[in-house]
């Protein structure tokens, strides 16, 4: 059975549809318009509230950088023993070494390898000087190889914990657990982020490890071991060793 509308019952169902058709789309602009009005202020409120939670983590930083700092520099000096652990993808086994180390505040550092063959290094502000054994020492300034004084500075701001200077250099995240601190450094820019994927940094009252991983793959420990602060004068060959 079909039932069959009339003419004029036709013509009043597209006049009245379609105007109703046409509401539902017009009506629907403003729902739409209010859902994504909320959703945009949902989205403004939620990055408000990161910007708000990075501003405070990065204050908290701040003083956790400027504690740390002032705690490693409260010492003039700092004596230790080192063993460095060198791992490279084309060796098998890491190299080792092994030494004794002097830091002071004024003078630079004093890098003493006993093992496996007699390397002494001194590094001032101005002048870096390499001895191999009984051979004549090897002296050079900024002048003579920038990039090898560049990263040699680094690495006394990094013996030194020098924050101040490495936040030019790095990304600093500090963190704090068992009355122990961890720094990792994030290289910002040339040429230390083509040859650091990162360094990390651990102790309490002192330094006690480096770590440094290559973007290579390479990676080199160093722990330090019996540190102390005395004698708190430099010993006569101690103050000749930095007079470059």
């Amino acid at each position: 059975m079909q039932v069959k509308l009339s003419k004029k019952t036709r013509q009043f169902s597209k006049r009245k549809l379609a105007p109703l058709y046409l509401w539902g789309l017009v009506a629907s602009v403003p729902l739409t318009a209010n859902v994504q009005a909320a959703d945009t202020q949902a989205a403004n409120a939620q990055t408000t509230d990161v910007q708000a939670v990075n501003t405070q983590v990065a204050k908290t930083q701040a003083i956790l950088l400027a504690k740390l700092q002032q705690q490693l520099a409260e010492h003039s000096l700092v004596r230790g023993n080192f063993t460095q652990t060198r791992t490279m993808e084309m060796f098998s086994q890491p190299l080792v070494s092994q030494g004794q180390f002097l830091l002071t505040q004024q003078q630079g550092l004093l890098w003493q390898q006993t093992a496996p063959f007699p390397v002494k290094l001194t590094l001032t502000a101005d002048k870096l000087s390499q001895q191999f054994g009984d051979q004549p020492a090897q002296v050079m300034s900024a002048s003579d190889n920038p990039m090898v004084f560049y990263f040699s500075h680094v690495f006394l701001s990094l013996f030194k914990g020098d924050t101040s200077q490495l936040m030019e250099q790095f990304d600093l995240t500090l963190s704090e657990q068992d009355n122990e601190w961890q720094l990792v450094l994030v290289p910002t820019s040339a040429p230390l982020n083509a040859v650091f994927r990162n360094i990390t940094i651990r102790g309490d009252q002192h330094i006690n490890q480096l770590r440094l991983n290559e973007v290579r793959g390479d990676n080199t420990q160093i722990d330090f071991s019996h540190q102390r602060t005395t004698p708190a004068a430099l010993s006569a060959e101690e103050q000749r060793a930095f007079q470059l």
